[in-house]
């Protein structure tokens, strides 16, 4: 039979669980350090994490903001174009006399203060008169 020298202690028959006890506390004390590392080193890991996700959090709030307001502009944007188009539409038919041409290049001027509401309006009124022109001819 091969004897290995350890560092560790040897146990008194005399006094069993007393060595047992201080066997398990040195155990304890020299892997202690390295777990409470790891713990500490993983409780950064995740204050980091969330920290971060929290980050992207507001800026994702704040483009979806940005995005709405953009996606406003833009529909106000298409309803002008297509009032534009219906308004050009009944000059080229001559539905709009000529009296008419002045009120309508000030209202066109006026759109950028109009809401959006008030250009519907004025999309659905165009297409009524365009629907009720064509629907006698």
């Amino acid at each position: 039979m091969r004897i290995i020298e350890t560092d560790i202690n040897d146990f008194h028959l005399t006094n069993l669980n007393e060595s047992k006890i201080e066997l398990a506390n040195e155990i304890i004390n020299y892997i202690n350090p390295i777990f409470s590392q790891d713990y500490n080193k993983k409780i950064r890991e995740i204050k980091d994490l969330k920290k971060s996700l929290s980050e992207k959090k507001e800026k994702i709030k704040n483009n979806k903001i940005e995005l709405e307001n953009l996606l406003k502009i833009f529909s106000k944007k298409d309803k002008e174009s297509q009032l534009i188009r219906k308004m050009g539409k009944l000059i080229q038919t001559g539905l709009i006399q000529e009296s008419m041409k002045n009120e309508m290049s000030v209202m066109l001027k006026s759109f950028e203060n109009m809401e959006e509401e008030k250009i519907t309006s004025y999309l659905n009124e165009v297409m009524r008169l365009v629907s009720q022109k064509f629907a006698k001819t």
